[in-house]
């Protein structure tokens, strides 16, 4: 099969990951703000609301932030927003489009494995990973918080990943690995 995005490669590591952590546990000041305005947004409630949430008042992460529509019987997740950031980055927009659509299968399976592992655990998760773009390694930090209309059953996945600036000095074997929590 013929790489669509020659150099667009997107090995993965082994991610670190947490579902327990504070804002201050993140490294990016973005995610940081942007986990204690999902907390606030939820108040009482398990999770907030797509309706809750307002894209001005998230200027700060809203480069890196993804909407994921969670489709069921079967799971199946709908890109509903890229972030510029994030096509840029990539390359190419999937907006509107499923991720199975997703034209590179390694970036695809991480996705999907992370998408599915919060379905089975609703709750926000922080990660830190390395990936491959470019032919160079960089860093990256990303959140990932449920929404759910009733305020209970999650029907929006939303991410935000933020990429270091200049790439790392990491060496060893790109793997993809969704751990469980």
């Amino acid at each position: 099969m013929t790489d669509p995005f020659p150099g667009r490669s997107t090995f993965s590591t082994a991610s670190e990951m947490w579902w327990t952590f504070t804002a201050a546990d993140c490294r990016e000041p973005a995610i940081g703000w942007l986990y204690d305005y999902w907390l606030a947004k939820k108040g009482g409630h398990r999770f907030p609301a797509r309706q809750d949430i307002d894209p001005l008042e998230m200027k700060v992460a809203l480069g890196g932030i993804s909407l994921f529509d969670v489709e069921r019987d079967p799971l199946r997740f709908r890109y509903r927003l890229i972030g510029a950031d994030i096509v840029q980055r990539d390359g190419f927009d999937l907006t509107g489009r499923y991720l199975d659509e997703l034209p590179l299968e390694q970036y695809r399976a991480l996705i999907e494995g992370r998408l599915r592992l919060i379905m089975q655990n609703p709750a926000p998760l922080l990660v830190h990973n390395k990936q491959f773009y470019d032919q160079r390694w960089f860093d990256y930090e990303a959140i990932w918080l449920p929404l759910a209309s009733d305020h209970v059953t999650v029907d929006i996945l939303m991410a935000c990943q933020i990429f270091a600036d200049t790439p790392t000095d990491h060496v060893g074997p790109p793997v993809v690995r969704a751990a469980a929590p």
